[in-house]
């Protein structure tokens, strides 16, 4: 009977500690040569070695090992290393599996990747991601393991990552070969064996064919294809040749234990009886190599089968004294391991059975039986836990699924109130914008109105003025020619009394200033145009009483020209000026204290 018929023990020993990747191909000596280099290293590859260190010694010395990774830890902390934190909280994951301390191992692989993520290299993001694994598989959470140790393996593609690789794929295959899925199982156990010898590793190259030569024996026995056996022959010779060149450089002797005994297992049930010699050397260096490291399922395992091969040569007393021997150890396992007490009590029962003592057979066979009901107890206990836990975690998963809902609808509700808020905000901001442009160009309008009215009225003022000097200058030059041309009239009449030598020619230039006269009446005319009402205002105000001569003296007045200015143009005394004007203020109603000039501007 196989380890692995033993309810896959392969797997079963990896999840419990057995399988441990040395962090370098340290030997015994290595305690020595790691104490003498860390003087001599910067403070930072310090802490990488005393996690190092911390990992040998725990072999031989675990509270030794875990005072020595604190030690390590301290120091990263010190430093503000977080890649040297990242590492001796992986290291002490490890060294807490090892005590059996769950709580510690689990904090230090929660802290180990806490300090990775902040971490910029790979290798240190890879090692932590595959001690979740680890933890996980630990557990008994396969599926989160495979999660987390897929996370780890692009992290560790590459050469210093290979000896991790190779972990994660001796326990991917264990996981597999537990469930037959010998696809699955093959793929990890040949990627095992690559990772192993890129890695340069003998430990892990011994761990590699060990898991290769298990897959090619469960696929003879599956199939019962000769050459599978080869196969698992040679693969088991090849992991043992391995172990045995590089002893030195092991730290984890029980590493060959495995492989020694599925080849004596080999040997005994399908070869001849002289391989049994072989069978027994391997045995035996399987029980030297679970010695140290004090692994006693695996020493109850060897005396187990050294006791089938000595029932297979009818040495029943030689197979009894293995039992009772691998009795003093499965007696001493705390807590008790039934499925190795149910085992080795059905073996004691069949030995006493052929040695013929019915009773001490039927008493080893009750404690059997006894072992047997509380290995199905403990099993169902163990499915329940399974269930239990499975049901818990499916809870846990909906409970974070729908929380997980509860914050993404959360997220959409706060986004969508943002959007609406943002849209109030830009359009408040929009009509605010929209009024002040409104009313600025409601300003700048009012403000263009009022300059256009200020020019109007600007114009209009101009306008006036203008046409103010404009019948001032009129008015002027149409009197100049009125009072022209009544002189030349009064000169024409005296030459024709007095008689003259020229009187032709000078009744020539007489007429040709006469008939400016004509001009008067179109002075007259335009002048009306342009104040069509000012001298009839003026007939009106005087009751039709004005004559020709007094309304050139009214706009003598209104152009307020002095009184010997409008003697010199009417050619008489200044006396019969202000005369004329009392005499048109009684004409046109004026009283004594008003102003005639102002009278006639208010009439223009």
């Amino acid at each position: 009977m196989t380890i692995l018929s033993k309810k896959n023990l392969v797997f079963l020993l990896a999840c419990l500690g057995f399988w441990v990747i040395p962090l370098r191909n340290y030997g015994q000596f290595a305690k020595d040569s790691l104490e003498k280099a860390l003087p001599l290293v910067p403070a930072r590859e310090r802490v990488r070695l005393l996690s190092e260190l911390a990992n040998v010694i725990s072999f031989n010395d675990l509270p030794s090992g875990l005072r020595k990774n604190e030690e390590a830890i301290q120091l990263a902390n010190r430093l503000r290393d977080v890649d040297g934190q990242s590492f001796a909280w992986s290291q002490e994951m490890v060294l807490a599996v090892r005590n059996g301390d769950e709580a510690a191992a689990i904090k230090a692989v929660d802290s180990a990747l806490f300090y990775a993520q902040k971490s910029t290299e790979p290798l240190i993001k890879g090692i932590a991601w595959y001690r979740k694994g680890y933890l996980e598989n630990l557990q008994n959470k396969p599926e989160e393991a495979i999660k987390s140790w897929h996370k780890a393996l692009p992290y560790l593609a590459m050469l210093k990552g290979a000896r991790y690789e190779s972990g994660i794929y001796y326990l991917l295959y264990g996981i597999y070969a537990e469930r037959k899925d010998s696809r699955r199982a093959s793929v990890y156990a040949h990627a095992a064996l690559r990772s192993a010898v890129q890695s340069r590793s003998a430990e892990l190259e011994t761990a590699a064919w060990q898991i290769n030569g298990t897959f090619y024996l469960d696929s003879f026995r599956q199939s019962g294809d000769s050459a599978m056996l080869d196969s698992a022959v040679m693969a088991y010779h090849q992991a043992i040749s391995i172990f045995q060149s590089h002893q030195d450089q092991v730290n984890n002797k029980s590493v060959i234990a495995l492989p020694a005994l599925n080849l004596a297992d080999i040997y005994m049930d399908y070869y001849p009886p002289w391989y049994q010699d072989s069978a027994l050397a391997n045995i035996n260096l399987a029980l030297r190599a679970s010695v140290a490291p004090n692994n006693t399922a695996m020493q109850a395992n060897c005396y187990d089968i050294i006791s089938k091969l000595n029932r297979k040569r009818s040495n029943y007393s030689g197979a009894e004294e293995a039992l009772l021997k691998e009795k003093t150890i499965v007696d001493a396992i705390e807590p008790p391991n039934y499925y190795l007490s149910m085992n080795l009590y059905q073996s004691l029962a069949e030995v006493k059975e052929l040695q013929g003592a019915s009773k001490a057979a039927l008493q080893f066979y009750k404690q059997y039986l006894s072992f047997y009901q509380k290995e199905f107890d403990a099993r169902q206990f163990q499915t329940i836990q399974q269930l239990e836990a499975k049901y818990q975690n499916e809870k846990k998963d909906k409970k974070l699924k729908l929380l997980l809902q509860r914050n993404a609808f959360q997220k959409r509700q706060n986004y969508l109130y943002t959007g609406i808020a943002a849209i109030a905000v830009l359009g408040l901001l929009f009509l605010f914008v929209a009024y002040h442009f409104r009313l600025k160009y409601a300003l700048q309008r009012e403000k263009l109105k009022d300059e256009e009215a200020a020019r109007l009225l600007a114009e209009q003022r101009l306008m006036q003025q203008h046409k103010a000097q404009l019948q001032k200058e009129l008015l002027a030059g149409a009197l100049q020619v009125e009072h022209k041309n009544e002189m030349l009239q009064n000169l024409k009449d005296k030459l024709l009394e007095q008689g003259g030598s020229s009187p032709n020619q000078l009744e020539k230039i007489i007429n040709e200033e006469l008939r400016m006269d004509e001009d008067f009446g179109n002075i007259r005319s335009e002048f009306k145009d342009i104040h069509p009402e000012f001298f009839n205002r003026l007939q009106q105000n005087a009751g039709q009483k004005l004559t020709q001569l007094d309304l050139r003296y009214c706009a003598y007045f209104y152009m307020k020209l002095s009184t010997k200015q409008i003697a010199n143009l009417m050619n008489v005394a200044p006396k019969s000026v202000r005369m004329t004007r009392y005499r048109l203020k009684q004409k046109l109603g004026l009283g004594k204290d008003e102003d005639l000039a102002s009278f006639l501007s208010a009439q223009s």
